[in-house]
């Protein structure tokens, strides 16, 4: 997310371990943590929608090895076991726009997110899991 500090993650970190709305994924090499992957069943940004996926991150050197795509499966499922049948995110990068393209999601409009804009997306939850 541009212009959030630190102090502003860890506080939202807080705030998501105290919550039974919000499920935070973590991914682990050998106990550090190296990536990580958020569903919130609600979004302030836009009500009418949800649940979203609200982050994922992988760390530079972990990427392209298969860790996004794992992450975002168990959310995916996890929205599933929820009784959801859709799912969806922002992006404010067109290049990160394509790497969920490229994973069956959709483009459905574009907004404005803090001053930003920002390309909305969403993924039809199938039977499998």
């Amino acid at each position: 997310m541009p212009e959030i500090s630190l102090k502003e993650i860890e506080a939202l970190s807080y705030k998501e371990l105290q919550s039974d709305t919000i499920f935070t994924y973590i991914a682990l090499n050998k106990n550090i943590p190296v990536g990580s992957c958020t569903l919130t069943l609600t979004e302030d940004f836009r009500p009418d929608l949800g649940p979203w996926i609200a982050d994922l991150v992988v760390a530079p050197e972990y990427q392209k090895q298969g860790i996004g795509k794992k992450l975002l499966h168990i959310a995916t499922k996890k929205a599933k076991e929820l009784g959801f049948t859709k799912l969806y995110l922002f992006t404010f990068d067109g290049n990160i726009t394509n790497y969920y393209l490229n994973l069956n999601w959709r483009i459905i409009g574009t907004d404005q997110f803090k001053n930003h804009p920002v390309t909305i997306m969403q993924l039809i939850l199938d039977e499998k899991i």
